[in-house]
């Protein structure tokens, strides 16, 4: 069985394959302070509650992160509770495409895992658009490698940069409103949120697709996606487990 753990700025969601196939998976979040102990125990006793079992036989373990001081914590963790070394997902392992970024050490792991993993799916050029924390559009070729991407910011930190620089703004839930115009404060930015942010997506999506030459299939992934894919004229598909398909296709990539 292969462990994959997507350590996000917001949360980790660890996923548990068994062959090509996801057992299970789980979120948890990604807390600075955390210590390789406390990781050990939450993805231990997470594991055996999703599944059923305990002393599972994890043959494999795969690390992808964004968050630096989570990394070696995890690591650490993997190590000391699996006894098994990870893989760290990055530009420096073998990838099953090439990465047309000028400095590929600047790719996330995240969005390396999303090209593998909608590649795979589509088998064509497309664009996966990940929402969560920032907002970040992964561009492949029909040939299936990486060619770019745009990083832009989540919903939820607009939201929250929004109410730290205006006094008298008010942190909000980030759903669809009931209809564009607000008549309350809270409503307003609401519908400014949820209209902005399906705006920008969309916007951007154009403007690739006019710079490819083409549309492309688009595809939502990331802890938001859910709420905002529905309301884009150009996303097609939500895909919540695809940064966790792309850490087990690379791993698998390479084991061979």
């Amino acid at each position: 069985m292969l462990l994959a753990i997507d350590i996000g700025n917001t949360d980790t969601v660890v996923g548990l394959f068994d062959g090509e196939k996801l057992a299970t998976h789980f979120r948890i979040a990604s807390t600075r302070n955390l210590t390789s102990d406390e990781a050990g125990l939450t993805v231990s006793s997470l594991l055996a509650h999703h599944t059923g079992q305990t002393g599972l036989k994890i043959g494999r373990v795969a690390v992808c992160s964004v968050v630096p001081p989570l990394t070696g914590i995890y690591e650490r963790m993997v190590r000391r509770y699996f006894d098994l070394e990870p893989l760290t997902i990055s530009s420096h392992v073998r990838l099953p495409f090439a990465v047309a970024y000028t400095d590929p050490s600047e790719v996330g792991a995240d969005r390396l895992a999303n090209a593998a993993a909608g590649f795979a799916r589509y088998q064509k050029g497309m664009v996966v658009v990940d929402i969560g924390t920032a907002t970040t559009f992964d561009i492949i070729a029909d040939n299936g490698d990486y060619l770019g991407g745009v990083i832009a910011p989540g919903p939820h930190t607009a939201a929250a940069n929004l109410t730290q620089k205006a006094a008298r703004l008010f942190e909000v839930r980030i759903e669809k409103p009931s209809g564009i115009i607000g008549k309350t404060t809270a409503e307003a930015l609401k519908s400014g949120l949820y209209y902005g942010t399906i705006g920008m997506i969309d916007n951007i999506l154009g403007v690739i697709f006019k710079d490819l030459g083409h549309p492309v299939p688009a595809v939502a992934t990331g802890g938001e996606a859910e709420t905002f894919a529905s309301g884009s004229k150009y996303i097609s598909e939500v895909l919540p487990t695809l940064t966790l398909e792309g850490i087990r296709i690379i791993t698998d990539f390479n084991a061979r």
